[in-house]
């Protein structure tokens, strides 16, 4: 099952009948009105959006910031981690695991306790054999070094 990420989201008018048409990143699509809150349903409404798949699923009520986190853990899987070598190519491939990193982070996970996750990503999310234990721990050390907002 594929993980949440938060995305850029946009009204864009009406859609099918019960529906509005809603840009979520870079794709659009018809939402059921039930799942904007009633501030949304208005065209050019922004806000971020929890999306699974292509599916909006909730709304981010930590809004832009938490674009801001996203984008500086994705920085640190992409370039340091990447265990499956796409992170130069697919900017969102890892986006899915940024939020339980982000919550290890919030409460000062050890370096030990985040590369024991990331090898649980690894090893179970991505049924990978084991990858460099030494890997793990650079990227665990270079998470715990972000300077995130505080949500």
């Amino acid at each position: 099952m594929m993980g949440e990420r938060r995305v850029d989201a946009c009204v864009i008018g009406p859609g099918l009948p019960g529906h509005f048409r809603v840009r979520l990143g870079q794709r659009e699509r018809d939402v059921p009105v039930e799942r904007l809150p009633p501030s949304l349903r208005v065209p050019n409404s922004e806000f971020v959006a929890i999306v699974q798949g292509t599916d909006l699923v909730g709304i981010e009520p930590a809004g832009r910031e938490w674009l801001s986190v996203q984008e500086r853990v994705r920085s640190v899987l992409n370039a340091v981690w990447d265990p499956i070598g796409v992170g130069g190519d697919v900017d969102d491939e890892y986006d899915s695991y940024i939020a339980a990193i982000y919550h290890l982070l919030k409460r000062d996970a050890s370096l030990g306790e985040l590369a024991a996750h990331l090898l649980e990503i690894e090893t179970e999310s991505m049924g990978l054999s084991d990858q460099s234990a030494e890997h793990r721990a650079e990227t665990a050390r270079q998470l715990k070094n972000l300077d995130l907002p505080a949500l």
